[in-house]
């Protein structure tokens, strides 16, 4: 223990450390207290008799004995008021009162604590000073050994104490700001109530005790592919994850604030920000090019640096490394504490799905709009946080040594390692959606949402894919970009944005857009049959594998078939006679531009790509 509490005996199955633990008080073989110092063996204290040590009648530090527990022994240190004995790293006795403000130490004797009244910066409160706000409720800020902060709020009723850590206080100790009481919201609540705050010059609350909860819905900051290997600029992680291409890295910003970096091969976090006393808060990628981890009121705690960097992309990369890169792709920070390691390839979930086959380690799902993650608290803690981070869901993993949650190819949902029953299940994916997680089969049935199982599965109003000839295509000057995947909106915006925006040397896709639910899920035959009437050379459509996968790779369709223009085609005949290509997203314009304008011929990319897959010159 840590303190001992007046009146409570020092018995010899107890023991009382300092804060290091170097230093210990318990009762020796002969049953007399004695603080020992543990790196040497020495007794730098010793009582004057056998018995139970305690804090007693008088505030004194005594002995008691016999069958009696008569006094055997004084040892004349008292202090008027105290409540409370502990033990510091100098193998000292010190006394402290209810609030823990120290009253006096074995050897030097009574102290003087001075109140600094009820505003402070918090590098002022000391072991001798201390905050306090007088009232019906006495309200203290009391400097303990180990530095953290003890709050107390005491009244005729009772009261309450708690600490705050060390790395919160730490952080409290800046520039131009004061610890003080303030009737500020509390977290999730519509009425104010008297709180301790951190609050700057301008009187801005930075922070303030009790329940770290917006008291609005965050937004989401700019669209991104969720849950791959990049955040752009202006976009951000609210209990959100990106994933290495391969999926052997997963950086998280978990929901207790901490920015972590876990390595799936070795199976524990290789770098982490160590903000997990923040509670809440999001990180992301401002447009000074600063990667910043901020808590509820938005305010930084943590951050990769200076502005000025260049930055324009966080990057996580099978390496093992997060880094920023600026717009010519060259690293400005990594992370660079772990060792480069290229582990087997992962099939990671991303954007809003968890599919069968599919593990959800230390990675999240995210809502198509991004208002509801699918998150982690911490590694053993699994919650479904809502906009403005209330928990809509929440999961305990267990104690396995890699926790997380996997849709088995059975279709059955478990947690690994766990010999429960499955949640739920059978079942083709796990989904978030807003405002709640829904486990449901192909045809979009619903067996099973926020935990529990649905008594009667429905169906989703989603319409199930076409089949047979389907409208035309528009017909129109630039190569048209099909979306066939409805799953995830932000995906196909941050594709939007990707295809659209000019590269580094001012080349872009010269590409109309069709975004048109009468497209869903049509095959490659039907996309060739609607088109067959079009004057044009190549599609690109954007399927369910362009917009789930990290690299965006869009289904490239040649259209030439190698035929006199007077030959004649029958309705619905395909004109394809080249292979399709996928082609990555940051890519499109090459392969666009050099066929429209005929620079280059389809084998010149064929013959280049990887796997089927084209990702550039």
């Amino acid at each position: 223990m840590r303190e001992l509490p007046m009146f409570e005996r020092l018995y010899p199955d107890v023991q009382l450390a300092s804060p290091s633990e170097r230093f210990v008080l318990r009762c020796d073989s002969e049953g007399v207290a004695v603080v020992t110092d543990t790196d040497c063996g020495q007794v730098v204290w010793r009582a004057g008799a056998a018995g139970q040590l305690l804090l007693g009648h008088g505030y004194e530090v005594v002995v008691e004995g016999g069958e009696d527990d008569d006094t055997v022994w004084r040892s004349g240190f008292a202090a008027p008021g105290a409540q409370y004995l502990v033990l510091t790293d100098a193998g000292e006795l010190e006394l402290l009162d209810r609030s823990h403000v120290r009253l006096g130490n074995i050897r030097t004797g009574l102290t003087r604590p001075v109140p600094l009244g009820d505003a402070a910066p918090a590098a002022a409160i000391n072991r001798d000073t201390y905050l306090v706000r007088e009232g019906k409720m006495r309200r203290t800020v009391a400097r303990e050994q180990d530095g953290w902060l003890r709050v107390c709020a005491y009244g005729k009723g009772g009261g309450r104490s708690y600490a705050l850590t060390r790395p919160l206080v730490d952080w409290f100790e800046q520039e131009d700001t004061v610890l003080t009481w303030r009737r500020h919201l509390a977290g999730g609540s519509k009425s104010k109530a008297l709180m301790l705050c951190l609050v700057d010059s301008a009187g801005t609350v930075l922070w303030h005790e009790g329940t770290q909860r917006p008291h609005g819905p965050v937004p989401p900051g700019k669209p991104y592919a969720y849950g791959g290997p990049a955040l752009e600029v202006g976009g951000r992680l609210r209990n959100q994850s990106l994933t290495s291409p391969a999926g052997t890295h997963t950086l998280a910003h978990q929901g207790n604030g901490d920015l972590t970096l876990y390595c799936h091969t070795e199976r524990r976090a290789v770098w982490s920000t160590g903000t997990g006393w923040v509670d809440g808060g999001w990180a992301e990628l401002s447009e000074d090019g600063v990667l910043s981890v901020r808590n509820t009121h938005g305010v930084p705690v943590w951050s990769s640096g200076p502005s000025g960097s260049g930055a324009r992309r966080l990057v996580v990369g099978d390496d093992g490394r997060a880094e920023l890169r600026d717009v010519d792709g060259r690293s400005v920070w990594s992370t660079g504490t772990h060792t480069a390691c290229h582990g087997p390839t992962a099939d990671a979930p991303q954007g809003a799905v968890l599919r069968r086959g599919q593990t959800l380690g230390r990675h999240s799902l995210t809502s198509p709009d991004g208002s509801t993650v699918l998150g982690h608290w911490d590694e053993r803690r699994l919650v479904l946080f809502g906009a403005d981070q209330t928990w809509l869901w929440y999961l305990h993993l267990g104690e396995a040594a890699e926790p997380g949650l996997r849709l088995d190819e059975d279709g059955m949902l478990r947690v690994l390692g766990d010999e429960r029953p499955p949640l739920g299940g059978p079942a083709d994916e796990l989904r978030v959606e807003e405002g709640g997680v829904v486990l449901c089969r192909a045809d979009g049935t619903v067996v099973w949402r926020d935990g529990e199982a649905v008594a009667e599965p429905a169906a989703t109003p989603n319409p199930p894919a076409r089949g047979g000839l389907v409208e035309s295509l528009p017909d129109v000057d630039e190569t048209l970009l099909i979306r066939t995947d409805f799953s995830d909106p932000t995906a196909w915006q941050a594709l939007l944005t990707t295809v659209m925006t000019p590269n580094q040397d001012g080349f872009l896709a010269n590409v109309h857009p069709v975004d048109d639910p009468a497209y869903r899920d049509l095959t490659t035959e039907q996309i060739l049959s609607a088109a067959h009437e079009l004057d044009t050379e190549l599609l690109i459509v954007a399927d369910k594998t362009a917009l789930t996968t990290p690299e965006m790779p869009l289904l490239a369709l040649p259209l030439f078939d190698g035929v006199d223009e007077d030959d004649e085609r029958e309705e619905g005949e395909s004109r394809q006679e080249h292979s399709p290509l996928r082609v990555v997203a940051t890519e499109l314009w090459s392969v666009e531009n050099n066929l429209s304008l005929a620079n280059m011929d389809w084998e010149d990319f064929e013959n280049v790509a990887d796997n089927g897959v084209f990702r550039g010159f």
